[in-house]
């Protein structure tokens, strides 16, 4: 094997474990601009999911959700059965939010509580949905139902 040959066969090797290790590198990198961990939570509240949504009892209640990566996001939107309530930026309401029948609320360290009004027997709905958005530069949604059949 001539000189050339080994310092072209050194640079070639080189070259390769440079393009392993950055290309191993990119695959750790951590999220840029726009690019966002997903929102994890802890479920605090006790409640029972069926079919991706929380079930509230018909009594209504305060429930507690944790997210365990961000501590500060806000309230993008509630949907009450198809009626949609957005924050008023105006009025610096995006972590103080309120529906028809429901109270969202961000509070400090990434806690967020739920407050549902009871749903009356008397009331001529047996059933009600709510789907909260909330975001921290990434979006999570929430899914309730609230029925006279919850526990």
């Amino acid at each position: 094997m001539t000189k050339t040959t080994q310092i072209l066969f050194q640079l070639l090797l080189m070259l390769a474990i440079a393009g392993i290790t950055l290309n191993s590198c990119e695959k750790q990198r951590l999220p840029g601009d726009g690019d966002w961990y997903p929102m994890e939570w802890n479920d605090v509240s006790g409640l029972s999911m069926v079919d991706n949504a929380y079930q509230v009892p018909a009594s209504g209640g305060s429930y507690k959700f944790h997210c365990k990566n961000y501590s500060a996001f806000w309230i993008s939107s509630i949907e009450e059965d198809g009626e949609l309530f957005m924050p008023n930026i105006d009025n610096n309401d995006w972590k103080d939010l309120s529906g028809q029948w429901t109270h969202v609320q961000c509070l400090a360290d990434g806690d967020l509580v739920v407050t549902f009004e009871p749903l009356s027997f008397y009331s001529s709905a047996s059933k009600r949905t709510m789907n909260l958005c909330v975001t921290a530069g990434v979006f999570y949604s929430f899914r309730f139902v609230q029925n006279n059949n919850a526990n």
